[in-house]
C-alpha cells in the first residue's frame, strides 16, 4: 500500500510538473511488465484427465501494482502436437517481480496423434511451451512472449528388438510314432536371427513387424511356425495377439520352409493406439515411469510333434524400464531388466488356424533321389542274384543230365555184358 501511495503521489506531482507521461517512459521511470516462462509439471492424474501446471513471472518495474490489466496465455507442443493449451485473464500484480500459477488439462484426445508423430520420427518428440503475457499501464501496452524446448526420446523399438532377439538358438520338438522311412520324426529349428521394427502407425493400429530368420536342418520340410504373445505398459494391456491373427508377409500358401533351406518369415502384430492416452496417465503418475513387458511364443507341428520356442510349452517374457523427461527432471532412456520364461500355451486350434502343422511324407524328404537310387541297386543287386541263383540251378540241371546220361551209359554196357554172357554160355557164337 505505501508503494502504491508513493506511485500516486509521485505521478500527481509530476503531472503537476508538466512532465507528460510519455517522459516518464522515456526517463525509465514507469515501464510495461514483462515476463517469462519459470516452471512446467505434473498436477493430478485421473482416469479422465492429466493437469498440467505451469509458471511464469511477470516483472512490474513500476513503482506501483497494476490491476486487472495483465493476460497471460500458454500452449505446450510434443512434435508439433498440441498437447495443451490455457489462458488466465484479468490478473492484478504487484510492483516488481510476480509469479503467476496457470493449470490446465492435456489434451487427451490428441495423444494418438502425438503418439504417430514420435514414432514416425524415430521416435524423437520435440517439447515446445510456449507463454505470453500481454500488459497495459495507461496508454501504453505490451506482450512480451517466452518459450522453452527440450527434446525427448525413446527407444521402444529397440526394446522389443532386444526382447524378440531371445528367441535365437536351436529347438527341438518330441519324438513321435510317426516315421519316414523308418525314422521318428523329431523336428528341430534354427532361430538364427530375430530383428524388430515399426511397422505402419496410424491413430488406430500401430504395427510391430518380427522379421526371424529360419534354417530347416531337417530332412523334411516344416511349416511356417504359428506367433502368439502380448505386450504390456504399466499392466496395460497395449496388445494381445493370437497365432491366427498374426499376418505372415511375403509367403507362399503353404508357407512350407524346405529341407537345408533358410528362409526369413515376417510377423505382422497390431497394437491398439488408442491404449495410448489410458498408458500416459499411468506413465505420468508414476513420474513418467514405464515397465514394459513384452511375452511371445512361437510354435509348430511337424508329423504331431509340436515344438514351441522356446521350449516345454513355455513363453520368453522381456522387462524393460522406461523413462522419460517432458517435466520431469531425469533421462530419458530405456534399460533392460532381463528376460524369462514362463508358461504359455496357445489356444486349441490356433496352430491349424495358423497353417503351422504338416505332415510329411516320403516323398518330401531331401533324400529321396538318393533313396531311389539306392532302392534301385538294391533291386539291381538283386535282379543280378536271382540270375545268378537261376543260372546255377540250370549248371545243377546240366549236371543231372549228365549224369542221367552216364548212368543210362553204364546201364547200356551192362545189359551188353549181360547179352555176351548170355550167348557165350550157350555155346553160340554170333555171325555176322
Amino acid at each position: 500500500m505505501a508503494l502504491k501511495r508513493i506511485g500516486k503521489i509521485a505521478g500527481i506531482v509530476l503531472v503537476l510538473g508538466g512532465i507528460s507521461i510519455g517522459g516518464l517512459f522515456a526517463v525509465g521511470v514507469l515501464g510495461v511488465p514483462d515476463g517469462g516462462l519459470e516452471d512446467n509439471r505434473w498436477g493430478e492424474v485421473d482416469n479422465e484427465s492429466i493437469e498440467v501446471l505451469t509458471d511464469i513471472y511477470v516483472d512490474n518495474p513500476n513503482p506501483f501494482g497494476v490491476g486487472g490489466d495483465i493476460d497471460a496465455e500458454y500452449d505446450i507442443y510434443l512434435q508439433d502436437t498440441q498437447m495443451a493449451t490455457g489462458e488466465e485473464e484479468n490478473l492484478g500484480i504487484e510492483s516488481g517481480e510476480n509469479e503467476i500459477n496457470l493449470t490446465t488439462n492435456l489434451l487427451h484426445q490428441n495423444l494418438p496423434a502425438w503418439w504417430v508423430a514420435h514414432l514416425n520420427n524415430d521416435e524423437v518428440s520435440e517439447l515446445t511451451v510456449d507463454a505470453t503475457v500481454h500488459g497495459s499501464v495507461g496508454p501504453f501496452s505490451g506482450s512480451p512472449s517466452m518459450s522453452h524446448t527440450d527434446e525427448i526420446e525413446t527407444d521402444l523399438e529397440g526394446a522389443l528388438d532386444e526382447g524378440f532377439s531371445s528367441f535365437e538358438g536351436t529347438y527341438s520338438g518330441t519324438e513321435t510314432d510317426f516315421r519316414i522311412g523308418g525314422t521318428a520324426i523329431e523336428p528341430t529349428v534354427d532361430v538364427e536371427d530375430v530383428t524388430t521394427e515399426w511397422g505402419d502407425v496410424t491413430e488406430n493400429t500401430t504395427e510391430i513387424q518380427a522379421t526371424m530368420t529360419i534354417h530347416n536342418p531337417n530332412a523334411y520340410p516344416i511349416p511356417t511356425p504359428a506367433f502368439a504373445g502380448n505386450l504390456t505398459f504399466n499392466d496395460i494391456t497395449m496388445a494381445n495377439w493370437t497365432a491366427d491373427e498374426v499376418e505372415v508377409l511375403e509367403v507362399q500358401d503353404d508357407g512350407l520352409i524346405p529341407p537345408g533351406e533358410t528362409e526369413e518369415r515376417t510377423f505382422v502384430v497390431g497394437m491398439d493406439t488408442q491404449q495410448i492416452p489410458h498408458w500416459f496417465g499411468s506413465h505420468v503418475e508414476q513420474d513418467e515411469f514405464t515397465t514394459m513387458e513384452v511375452t511371445g511364443q512361437f510354435a509348430m507341428e511337424v508329423g504331431g510333434s509340436e515344438l514351441t520356442i522356446p521350449e516345454n510349452d513355455e513363453a520368453i517374457t522381456c522387462t524393460f524400464d522406461v523413462t522419460t523427461s517432458i517435466f520431469v527432471d531425469q533421462d530419458d532412456g530405456v534399460s533392460d531388466e532381463g528376460c524369462d520364461v514362463n508358461p504359455f500355451e496357445m489356444s486349441d486350434g490356433s496352430l491349424d488356424d495358423a497353417n503351422a502343422t504338416h505332415e510329411p511324407d516320403e516323398e518330401e524328404t531331401e533324400n529321396d533321389g538318393d533313396d531311389g537310387l539306392l532302392s534301385d541297386g538294391d533291386e539291381t543287386d538283386s535282379d543280378e542274384e536271382s540270375d545268378e541263383e537261376d543260372e546255377s540251378d540250370g549248371d545243377s540241371t546240366d549236371s543231372d543230365e549228365e549224369s542221367d546220361e552216364e548212368e543210362e551209359s553204364e546201364e547200356s554196357d551192362e545189359e551188353e555184358d549181360d547179352d555176351d554172357g548170355l550167348l557165350s554160355d550157350s555155346g553160340l557164337t554170333a555171325t555176322t
